[in-house]
């Protein structure tokens, strides 16, 4: 209501810090389950199905629920939080009981130290040493920050677009929403598939071309009113490419990362995925603001993933990468890449997964 939404923001607020936190451990978790590249495909492949559907089934099911009880928007949303709170306590429970066994810390804390500030002083080193000589992450890092802007932005872009560019309806663009969720599962399939046909990075190539592709046409055939049919084409390609994408970079980041940092990894993943979702939403904004057609708005999201492809093409040899982080063995400590390179990793044994082990 109007006497509460100030104290619900700083909730939302405080919700997405938590989830962001909460994606932090699951990805770390993920990286643990296994050091096979197919393996790690396979289960962000499945991860991202799972996620997909439990998404549009609650879509669903909030939106069958408010109609049968013929509630307004503040209703639904009240709704929606209800049965948020219910799945997530059963879900969240059932796991910390049966699933969350305990397990002893990677690395203690240091004498004259506090776990806040030998976490920032360990992170501040461990982004030091990307910087510096582990190319593959740094290149990877980089290549997140861009591709993640510009696909965190592309609801928002697209939304404006069909507003004021197509002119459509509230429950038009519902059901264009709709279809990239839908899209977004086979999307996930089809990302693990080519991820195991080929490898994540060139699969993450390849997907990052078709995004730009599907986006480079839809700002250049949807011009008006009469393309909205259009829209759900062009916005169940996307659902396909944004299934296909994330699953993919996080199978690449969890074999070219080394063991025991998972968690700190993790963060700088899910960091650089979000420090530039500002930039095309801003671009799009100052584009609009000086008379540039919104179809170069739209357009302008290719700058991004034109960015995102350089930098994974800058990686180099996928291979050589993931053999350079298991190279450098499990353990935690710092010694991982204090004086050895990746930039010069070249044509170093591979190892393969019985020598590991």
């Amino acid at each position: 209501s109007k006497s509460t939404w100030f104290f619900i923001s700083i909730l939302q607020v405080l919700n997405y810090v938590l989830y962001q936190a909460h994606l932090c451990a699951a990805y770390a978790y993920t990286a643990e389950l296994s050091i096979d590249p197919k393996e790690q495909t396979i289960y962000n492949a499945r991860f991202q199905t799972i996620n997909y559907f439990s998404m549009l089934a609650f879509l669903i099911v909030v939106t069958l629920t408010s109609s049968l009880l013929h509630v307004g928007d503040i209703g639904q949303a009240r709704v929606s939080q209800t049965l948020a709170f219910i799945v997530c306590s059963i879900v969240f429970g059932f796991a910390w009981k049966w699933f969350f066994h305990p397990r002893p810390a990677l690395r203690q804390v240091p004498d004259n130290s506090t776990l806040l500030t030998a976490g920032f002083r360990k992170l501040s080193h461990t982004s030091s040493e990307i910087v510096q000589h582990w190319a593959p992450l740094r290149y990877f890092l980089l290549s997140v920050m861009l591709s993640e802007s510009a696909t965190g932005a592309l609801s928002t872009i697209s939304t404006t677009y069909m507003i004021h560019v197509l002119n459509m309806t509230s429950s038009q663009i519902g059901y264009v929403f709709l279809c990239v969720f839908v899209a977004g599962i086979p999307g996930s399939k089809l990302g693990g598939m080519i991820g195991l046909k080929i490898n994540p990075l060139r699969s993450a190539l390849l997907c990052l071309v078709v995004f730009i592709i599907n986006t480079s046409l839809a700002a250049w055939i949807m011009t008006g009113e009469e393309s909205q049919h259009l829209m759900y084409l062009f916005a169940a390609i996307w659902g396909v490419c944004l299934g296909w994408l994330h699953p993919t970079n996080a199978a690449l980041y969890c074999t070219i990362i080394p063991r025991g940092q998972e968690s700190e990894l993790m963060g700088l993943y899910l960091f650089s995925g979000l420090v530039f979702s500002w930039v095309p939403p801003f671009l799009f904004t100052f584009l609009n603001e000086i008379g540039a057609s919104m179809r170069i708005g739209l357009g302008s999201l290719n700058l991004f993933f034109a960015g995102g492809f350089v930098f994974l093409k800058m990686i180099g040899d996928y291979q050589d990468a993931v053999d350079f982080a298991l190279s450098r063995g499990v353990g935690g400590d710092d010694t991982w890449s204090s004086k050895e390179s990746c930039d010069g990793f070249n044509g170093a044994k591979r190892l393969s997964l019985p020598e590991l082990t």
